[in-house]
């Protein structure tokens, strides 16, 4: 079995992570590294619960969220519609007890829900290294993830959010209404100057190997009052992005297709 190592400040941590490199793995609230560290024969566990990771702090423009914070926590400290969509549909009420919103961001396809919506709003990652904290958009944290699996950045602390200007949105395409994997996720934020779309962010999930947003989606409807046209277009250059594969939960074609279907419900939602 893995030992487990408990470090009492963020910088312990951050100095064995950097130590035991590959070999190590953080522990939060556990609800996805169970399922990948065990059985093992070695390794270290480094957990992370005496490191006052839970907190939310709200400050005038955002929230600086704990990485340990869980799911419902979030849910009702961060009053963003597309957060809040996206945290009631991760797991049952003991996951979202027991999830946090960094282990989330870690997971891999086809879970890890919560990314489309942090890309939405432009969240930025902040870590905790043997050299020092680093901030990282979460658009360059997930560029940089390799066949699937993200970078070795450094301890996640924290989440900066901010209050976002426009409406936000968020849907997930599963089989199940409740605990059930993704089929794809679809996360948008939109700005209007009267009834024109002038900024909109649009991320994808579940349909690639990670997270990214859809430039060519938001160029489409950016200039439009998300008529029905531009609705369309957006649809078409989603499928035309995502790279998604066949597997236990849907086919190459279905998630391509939904990955369209929903795009379209999330931007009817925000016109």
């Amino acid at each position: 079995m893995p030992e487990l190592l408990r470090p009492g400040s963020i910088d312990e941590a951050a100095d064995l992570i950097a130590r035991h490199g590959a070999a190590a793995s953080v522990l939060a609230g556990g609800t996805s590294l169970m399922r990948e560290t065990y059985p093992s024969d070695g390794g270290y566990l480094i957990g992370v619960d005496r490191l006052g990771l839970d907190k939310v702090v709200s400050h005038d423009g955002g929230w600086s969220v704990g990485a340990a914070v869980p799911l419902s926590v979030l849910r009702e400290a961060v009053p963003i519609a597309a957060l809040q969509a996206a945290t009631r549909e991760i797991g049952g009420p003991a996951v979202q007890n027991m999830a946090t919103v960094g282990g989330n961001l870690f997971a891999r396809a086809p879970f890890g829900d919560l990314a489309p919506a942090l890309l939405a709003l432009g969240a930025r990652l902040v870590f905790a290294t043997a050299g020092g904290e680093t901030t990282q958009s979460i658009e360059d944290f997930y560029a940089g993830w390799a066949d699937g699996a993200p970078p070795r950045a450094g301890l996640l602390t924290r989440i900066e959010i901010d209050a976002p200007t426009g409406a936000s949105a968020y849907m997930k395409c599963a089989r199940r209404r409740y605990s059930t994997p993704s089929v794809v996720t679809v996360a948008a934020c939109v700005e209007k100057d009267g009834g024109t779309v002038s900024g909109a962010r649009i991320a994808l999930s579940g349909a690639s190997a990670h997270p990214f947003r859809c430039a060519g989606a938001e160029r489409a409807v950016i200039g439009s009052g998300l008529d029905e046209a531009a609705v369309t277009a957006a649809a078409a250059a989603a499928e035309s992005a995502v790279e998604p594969q066949t597997d236990s939960v849907a086919s190459e074609w279905y998630r391509r297709r939904m990955t369209g279907v929903f795009v379209r419900r999330v931007l009817a939602a925000l016109a």
